[in-house]
């Protein structure tokens, strides 16, 4: 606190000390009223460095080539992209092209992401009402990503006081890549209700989300962090070392199934195996165009970043790789999907729609 004055967080409960920087403002994405700055997560946590993008290809490079991820930081950045190319296009009368242009280049960015889409839509629909009205089509923008960013973070808060709960016995959890802001609000109600938490993350190959990113953030907070190889969950779970494997997910289609970073199915096919609870983390609840995973499309990215590991190649030339960003999770391999709404089991899910909406 600066001044004996507090800086809450886009949540409105947290003040911005408390958190670990990658719930911050400056830790995801901000607009300074001509550009958009970004946290560089590739850098992380040897180097705090930040973006400043101009233009809407700018946004685009980031998200596509990793600088920034989690599907929080991607919506704001798709968000605020959106303003910029009205930005770009000034007083010369082509701004609605722009603006469907800059659309259909940030939804190509993350094919199987959904928060991203729904901020770009919410975006032009903002523009679309301002222009009716006479308005600043870019202030519009601006204020409903804003608007949309503190929503989500109330949301994320909600999610991680109705997961808590169920961690009652819980003294050692699991998870996997980099599970946003609910797993470390989750973290942060633990620790305001004077609990240590240990938490294994999983290095997240070959981006090492979970190494760079979830570790640091844990230790930020002020838990025990550990990190293992993507192979060992099943190895601590069969040990009894974990109580509790927690993802986030990309996407929970209508039949409770679960799409998130490849290398989730693996870790819940040995969850169930060892009789250890699947808790997904998803805040805003399923799609609702999506009613199964035949509607999920699954990104596959350029497959040399496998075949590398912190800029050195691992193996010979002519070895070929893959690699699929996302995978399935069948419902019967999760225990509960827990929302801002609350706890569904994965068959339900699909109620979400009709539960009243929860307040943190």
């Amino acid at each position: 606190m600066k001044n004996g004055l507090r800086r809450l967080g886009l949540d409105g409960d947290y003040d911005e000390s408390e958190l670990p920087l990658l719930l911050t403002r400056r830790g995801m994405a901000e607009w300074t009223g001509d550009a958009v700055r970004l946290l560089d997560r590739r850098d992380l946590p040897r180097t705090v460095r930040f973006i400043t993008c101009r233009e809407v290809e700018d946004v685009a490079r980031a998200i596509e080539t990793m600088a920034i991820q989690g599907a929080f930081t991607l919506s704001l950045a798709a968000g605020y992209g959106m303003a910029l190319a009205l930005l770009s296009a000034g007083t010369t009368g082509d701004g609605e092209r722009r603006l469907a242009q800059a659309a259909r280049r940030l939804a190509a960015t993350r094919p199987t992401g959904l928060a991203l889409r729904r901020m770009i839509v919410a975006c032009e629909a903002a523009a679309a009402k301002a222009r009716d009205r006479g308005e600043d089509a870019v202030d519009a923008i601006v204020r409903t990503v804003d608007g949309k960013a503190a929503e989500l973070a109330r949301q994320a808060l909600a999610t991680a006081r109705h997961a808590l709960p169920l961690l009652a016995g819980a003294e050692a959890v699991l998870t996997h890549c980099f599970a946003d802001r609910s797993l470390l609000y989750l973290l942060l109600e633990a620790k305001r209700a004077g609990r240590s938490m240990h938490v294994f993350c999983s290095e997240t190959r070959p981006y090492l989300q979970g190494a760079r990113l979830t570790a640091p953030a844990v230790l930020e907070i002020g838990h025990r962090a550990t990190v293992i190889t993507d192979g060992m969950g099943g190895f601590l779970m069969r040990r009894g070392e974990v109580q509790a494997f927690l993802t986030a997910a990309d996407r929970v289609c209508l039949d409770g199934t679960v799409c998130n970073k490849v290398g989730t199915y693996q870790f819940a096919l040995a969850a169930r195996a060892n009789r250890v609870p699947y808790y997904v983390l998803r805040q805003s609840g399923p799609d609702l165009e999506s009613p199964d995973e035949s509607h999920v499309e699954i990104e596959f990215r350029d497959g040399d970043q496998v075949l590398s590991f912190m800029g050195a190649r691992t193996t010979v030339e002519g070895v070929d790789a893959l690699y699929p960003a996302f995978d399935i999770t069948p419902p019967e391999l999760v225990t509960a999907i827990v929302t801002d709404r609350g706890i569904f089991e994965p068959l339900a899910v699909a109620d979400y729609a009709q539960r009243a909406e929860a307040r943190a």
